[in-house]
């Protein structure tokens, strides 16, 4: 039985400025003692079908899930820099955020280094806006629209208590 989505990860090239900008701006805080990292491991090159990989990366505990970074030293990405990439482009595209403030929490991430693309907007009873956190990637701030898609009304919140795991 499938519990719930477990993390998103990005890939990064500055593992150390987004995880310090993740943590700054979300309250997110490392898991297992900090930074983890291989090199040429044939158990993680099978699993992530990779071959000669190398990476570094830190998993980030937030509020209500988790966040995984990664900077790969090998092998060298093929695709465009997430700063290049729309809100249009195929694949997964931007993180969302709920936050209780928007006006306030778009405020204090473009201090910490997010850039605007847009501004908040409210229609409808939904308040939304779309940023770019400091290596590109599109970030969402938005309010509850409404009572129902507040994250404690998730089945799973309640259903991963029935299934906890001491590890």
């Amino acid at each position: 039985m499938i519990l719930g989505l477990g993390h998103p990860a990005i890939v990064v090239t500055d593992l150390e400025l987004m995880a310090e900008f993740y943590v700054k701006a979300f309250g997110f805080s490392p898991l297992n003692g900090g930074f983890e990292s291989w090199d040429s491991n044939p158990i993680i090159d099978s699993a992530i079908g990779l071959k000669n990989s190398a990476a570094k990366g830190l998993m980030l505990a937030g509020h209500n899930s988790y966040l995984e970074l990664f900077k790969f030293q090998r092998p060298k990405s093929t695709a465009r820099p997430a700063s290049e990439l729309l809100a249009s482009d195929q694949g997964i595209r931007h993180l969302c955020f709920y936050t209780d403030d928007l006006e306030a929490d778009y405020n204090r991430l473009l201090s910490l280094g997010a850039t605007s693309l847009g501004a908040p907007q409210k229609q409808n009873g939904i308040a939304a806006v779309y940023l770019r956190d400091p290596e590109g990637n599109i970030l969402e701030l938005a309010e509850f629209p409404s009572k129902e898609e507040n994250l404690i009304n998730l089945s799973g919140i309640q259903s991963t208590q029935e299934h906890h795991i001491d590890v």
